[in-house]
This record gives structure tokens, sequence and C-alpha cells, in this order.
């Protein structure tokens, strides 16, 4: 069955039918090039970027976390649909090749859950969806940080989001300087990928750039 619309898939079918496909689209309109933020011009970074430059080099966000790309989402999350990973992966590859740093990239990786949040599903949306970025970018696939403390993000008041602690990723000791790329499936105020890039900084990366599939569609999303 389609998760959106609830009918049967056709045999060529790939987690949703044909017709809510066709209305999964890229979001419109310039991105901050560091943090992927909705602006005027997509050459500067937005103005908080401008004030406090984030961590990550860039920031590729696909789509919108709204209509069919957030009932794909969530089933990919939480119902255990993981048919829709590739063809969500195949979008946001496609999305981070047509940067100018791309070809610069040693590894890709992801934005991990917690390891007791695991043992319900082995893999998280971002992991798999990192799994078929790295594949079509012909970049190395690695598992890089570790997760500390159970709070969720999304049980959380934006103020509270704002405020997740500098000690929520740890990273092993990266040797050779290497450029990454790193992987989360929603991206609502941002504050997680820019602590997980900041760990992956601290362990030793030279550079660290983002990608999401979706962004909170919220008039405050990047305020």
């Amino acid at each position: 069955m389609c998760p959106h619309c609830d009918l049967p898939l056709a045999g060529n079918d790939r987690g949703l039918c044909g017709a809510c496909w066709a209305m999964v689209l890229p979001k419109a309109g310039a991105s901050c090039p560091r943090c992927g933020a909705p602006v005027d011009d997509g050459d500067e970074p937005c103005l908080e970027c401008a004030r406090f430059a984030p961590p990550q080099q860039a920031t590729v966000i696909w789509g919108e976390h709204d209509g069919v790309l957030r009932s794909a989402l969530l089933s990919l999350k939480h119902k255990g649909r993981d048919d829709l990973a590739d063809p969500l992966a195949c979008r946001l590859a496609a999305a981070v090749a047509a940067t100018p740093w791309a070809v610069s990239l040693d590894a890709v990786s992801w934005v991990p859950s917690h390891a007791l949040r695991r043992f319900r599903r082995p893999y998280s949306a971002a992991q798999l969806l990192s799994i078929g970025v790295a594949r079509r970018l012909g970049v190395t696939h690695r598992k890089l940080l570790v997760r500390h403390g159970l709070g969720r993000q999304v049980e959380r008041t934006r103020a509270r989001r704002l405020r997740l602690s500098s000690r929520t990723f740890s990273a092993g000791r990266l040797g050779g300087r290497p450029r990454l790329l790193l992987i989360d499936d929603v991206v609502t105020t941002g504050t997680t990928i820019r602590r997980a890039a900041e760990a992956l900084l601290a362990a030793g990366a030279s550079s660290v750039y983002c990608a999401s599939l979706a962004a909170t569609p919220t008039p405050r999303r990047f305020s």
C-alpha cells in the first residue's frame, strides 16, 4: 500500500504509488549555502550565518517536510518502510552531486540515534539514506559518530532544541584530516547537525558538509 494515499502499489512502484511520487518535489527558492535556510540570494550566507558561522562548510536540503514527502519519511522512520530509502536517497544524492564540493569528499556518515533506540529498529532513516547517497556518489560510507543521552529533539520546543548539549555527539580520532558529508533525514532548527559537525571537526575532520532530505517548513525555522 502507498503510505500517503493508501492505494495499492503497482508492480513497478517503489515505496509510493506513481501519482504520489509525482508530488514529491524539491523545495523551491534560494538557500543559504552554509545552513540551507531559505534566502533571497543563494550566493550569500543568511544573516544568522554571517553573524555566527556554523561548523559545516555547506548544507544541502532537498525538500520540505510536508505533504507526500513527510508521509514517506515518517513511514521510513517509524513504520519499517525501508523500500522508501533508496528512491529518497537517489534524490538527495543528485542534489549533493550538483555542488562544487561533492567531488572532494572522502567519506559519508550520518547523524545517529542512540544505541538503545536501535533495539527496536537496527537501522535509522538517516543511516539508510546515507548508505544510498554514498553508493551513488562513489564515496566510502563510515560510522563515525556516537550519540549520548536519550532525549529526543522531536519531543522538545524550539527553545529547548536550540539548547542541545555540545556533548550530545562524540567521534573517535580521525586520521588524514578527511572531508566528510554528514546525512540527516529531517532538519528543524539545524542544531542537531551543527552539534554533530562540531564533534567531527573536533575529532580531526578538515571540513564537514551536511545534507538532509527535508526541512520542517515553519516560519521561524531559520530565525
